[in-house]
């Protein structure tokens, strides 16, 4: 076996640079879970001193690897999406009937928002102007999650995959942006330190099931399926009320 002296000089710069590249995501990787970690403790607001000292590091370690908070936040983001992403593909294989999928596929996102809020406001946040096209990246790509896990309710109706494609692009941004708008609402009532009113009181009673259930009504029935609903839900306890006078 030859030595290493042995070895060309190009030979043991390739292993010394995939072994420093291999200790480098090892690295990152694990101050992305330490990042994760104090923000679901300590909140979005957490400052770069008060997060690099919860990390267990300095602000300029934290800045070697991600050069900014704006990159440690589109970090952890792609850290959840990658979440979201096997979450999402685990339902869509389990579930096959349309409207189940939806609701699925909705279950999983309010259930990600609900597990922790201070991550999700962290990573859909811009910490200054500059940083918003990065929150709306992390929101395309939920959109892109979204838009795969449709294309197999889309493409059954017809034969051709780039009009398949676009219906699915649409529907999935109007499917984020009505479930994302929703649950932040309710995530803003749960989480709120202010005395709730009346309205907001009620949302933030509501739990993860029956909000997934109502969004996916919403989604699938559109509004004159939820007002036939309600309908229907108004005269079966009126009904109920006067079998029991």
């Amino acid at each position: 076996m030859p030595s290493t002296v042995d070895q060309p000089d190009e030979e043991r710069v390739d292993g010394r640079d995939a072994r420093w590249a291999a200790h480098r995501h090892s690295r990152r990787s694990e101050l992305v879970k330490a990042a994760r970690r104090a923000v679901h403790h300590h909140g979005p607001e957490i400052s770069m001193d008060d997060l690099a000292a919860e990390m267990g590091t300095s602000k300029s370690i934290i800045y070697r690897y991600f050069t900014d908070k704006s990159g440690l936040q589109g970090a952890v983001g792609s850290a959840v999406l990658e979440d979201l992403r096997g979450a999402l593909e685990a339902v869509t294989e389990q579930v096959i009937r349309p409207r189940e999928r939806i609701e699925a596929m909705v279950g999983v996102y309010v259930e990600v928002v609900e597990t922790s809020p201070a991550v999700y406001a962290f990573v859909t946040r811009a910490e200054a102007p500059a940083t918003a096209g990065e929150v709306r990246g992390f929101v395309a790509e939920v959109e892109d999650i979204v838009a795969e896990s449709l294309l197999a309710v889309l493409r059954p109706r017809g034969d051709h995959e780039e009009a398949d494609e676009a219906l699915a692009a649409l529907w999935a941004a109007g499917v984020v942006g009505l479930v994302r708008a929703t649950v932040e609402r309710w995530i803003a009532a749960r989480t709120s330190a202010d005395r709730p009113d009346r309205i907001e009181g009620e949302i933030a009673a509501k739990d993860r099931d029956e909000l997934t259930t109502r969004i996916t009504d919403w989604l699938w029935e559109g509004a004159a399926g939820v007002a036939r609903r309600a309908r229907h839900d108004r005269t079966r306890t009126e009904r109920h009320e006067h079998d029991h006078d």
